[in-house]
């Protein structure tokens, strides 16, 4: 009887037994796979610059991970995920590397590495500070162009005050006294005077633009006053002279001897007239040739001839003989054009 109760009793420990047995070789099992997993193998990729690595490490974060695949990161560099981010399976690592960038601040040119991607960013890591109306090329927001320039335009004001010259203004009045084509002064004018204050906008120390705050009349403007002859007709001796205009001139003289023209002189005139007294040179732009004149203190004549030295209110009388020419030597006179 007593044999059989113990029999009994080891056949119901056994199973017990057994499932205490599987039970710890179970938690033994967990407790090893739980220490690989915390201390295993990640797989990951580093993409640096030109390289690319894919790389087994035990690392734990991203930081020796770039150790262990030889990627150094200069102080302007930067690493996605940053360096102190843990590493997991199949992470992708991108080191992004610096390169230079050129400011030119309102004509000053300095040189910064940076591994930033926009425009604002690189000015941000510069230390630069905009004005509200400074101006950035290209925009803060886009990214910086492959050549690196990018360029500040400093945008100032300043209050500028300048005394600014009126000009007179011209009165004219018709004087029935004056030959027509005559102009003389019956008042000199005189400039004013005016104290005028400006906004001016300066771009890199650059005028742009201006606008004008005040204004300070300092002296009035005085008119100038000019008579204009309306006289069209003279009375010279017994002649009545009908003229369109009045000349004032220098008159010369002249005749057809080789001392007033020349060894090669033929005694013609430009327009093929003979030279003679009644025919006068002239600039064209001034008296057309073939006009009928009437000259004071020579007579009637046709402009018919020009000269190397006949140039505006000038001409040159011709006479008979050289000492008439002589005699008139030169003088200022009116010439009437008659048609």
């Amino acid at each position: 009887m007593k044999r059989w109760a113990q029999a009994t009793r080891r056949l119901v420990e056994t199973p017990w037994r057994l499932v205490f047995i599987a039970l710890s070789c179970f938690s033994l099992l967990a407790a090893s796979c739980a220490l690989i997993a915390g201390s295993g193998t990640y797989t990951v990729t580093v993409t640096a610059w030109d390289r690319y690595v894919r790389l087994g490490t035990s690392a734990a974060t991203v930081g020796d991970a770039l150790k262990e695949a030889n990627v150094v990161l200069g102080p302007n560099d930067y690493s996605f995920p940053t360096p102190e981010a843990p590493l997991t399976q199949g992470l992708d690592i991108k080191v992004v590397r610096a390169s230079l960038a050129f400011i030119n601040d309102g004509g000053r040119i300095r040189a910064i590495e940076t591994a930033k991607d926009t425009v604002g960013e690189i000015l941000s890591q510069a230390g630069v500070e905009l004005g509200p109306e400074d101006a950035v090329i290209p925009p803060a927001e886009e990214r910086v162009p492959d050549d690196g320039r990018i360029r500040i335009v400093r945008v100032t004001y300043a209050d500028v005050i300048e005394e600014e010259v009126i000009p007179y203004t011209v009165e004219r009045r018709s004087d029935g006294s004056l030959e027509a084509g005559l102009v003389r002064t019956l008042t000199a004018g005189k400039e004013g005077l005016a104290r005028v204050e400006y906004s001016v906008r300066y771009e890199d120390g650059v005028e742009v633009s201006r606008q004008e705050v005040s204004r300070e009349l300092v002296r009035e403007p005085s008119p100038q006053v000019l008579l204009v002859g309306t006289l069209q007709e003279v009375t010279r001796g017994s002649d009545n002279i009908r003229f369109n205009k009045a000349i004032e001139v220098v008159a010369t003289a002249y005749c057809p001897c080789v001392k007033c023209c020349g060894p090669y002189a033929n005694g013609y005139t430009h327009t093929g007239l003979v030279a003679e007294k009644g025919v006068i040179a002239v600039d064209p732009r001034v008296i057309p040739l073939g006009s009928r004149v009437y000259v004071d203190g020579y007579g009637f004549a046709v402009a018919g001839d020009t000269g190397g030295a006949i140039k505006g209110s000038r001409v040159d009388l011709c006479f008979s003989t050289h000492e008439e020419a002589l005699a008139w030597g030169m003088k200022r006179v009116k010439v009437y054009v008659i048609e």
